[in-house]
């Protein structure tokens, strides 16, 4: 009896594949998509620092506790360098201290046009290495960004019209990590929610 079901399992396998294509009424195959849903769409500049990051999203990509207040100072369109929106987000502000105290700010810009973001992000490198910073190149995602080394940690990038800063206190972050984890907070700052 049990060779029969093996014998009749095997014929009813091998039948079901010689039948060519499935019936027109079976149901679609769904097709996955390791990819996130937003690729190629452009990160707006928020009002709001929660959309921009939160201390647990911080915490995770610097892998590394930041904790106190989260201040956000929102910025004002400037025609003569083609901005057109801007949010500064100071995390892990001391109780009653200033916002230079944040270990942790990331500010995010949108521009007119691509040309005017890079001309931005030149500027600011150029800036801070005539003050003495060592720049180095990083990855930020799938793109680039540059990494400043002065008092703090500082890394510039952009996508599209957008560009972000990323500014940690250096006892955050070891040398040798500092790229990696400040990229992952870029790339976060920059990819739209």
């Amino acid at each position: 009896m049990r060779v029969r079901l093996v014998v009749l399992g095997a014929v009813l396998a091998f039948g079901g594949c010689a039948q060519g294509a499935p019936p027109s009424n079976a149901p679609a195959v769904p097709v996955f998509s390791t990819a996130p849903a937003n690729v190629g769409a452009e990160r707006t500049v928020p009002d709001d620092c929660g959309d921009v990051a939160t201390l647990d999203e911080l915490t995770r990509d610097l892998n590394n506790l930041v904790t106190g207040t989260v201040q956000p100072v929102i910025g004002v369109p400037q025609d003569n360098i083609g901005r057109t929106a801007r949010i500064d987000c100071y995390y892990g502000v001391p109780s009653r201290q200033p916002l230079a105290k944040a270990k942790v700010w990331v500010g995010l810009a949108s521009y007119v046009n691509e040309q005017a973001a890079r001309k931005r992000l030149t500027t600011t490198i150029a800036e801070e290495r005539e003050a003495g910073a060592t720049v180095s190149d990083v990855k930020v995602g799938a793109d680039r960004g540059v990494l400043i080394r002065d008092d703090n940690w500082m890394l510039v990038a952009g996508r599209g019209r957008v560009t972000v800063v990323v500014q940690v206190i250096p006892v955050l972050v070891r040398e040798d990590h500092a790229g990696m984890l400040l990229g992952q907070v870029a790339d976060h700052a920059l990819t739209p929610r």
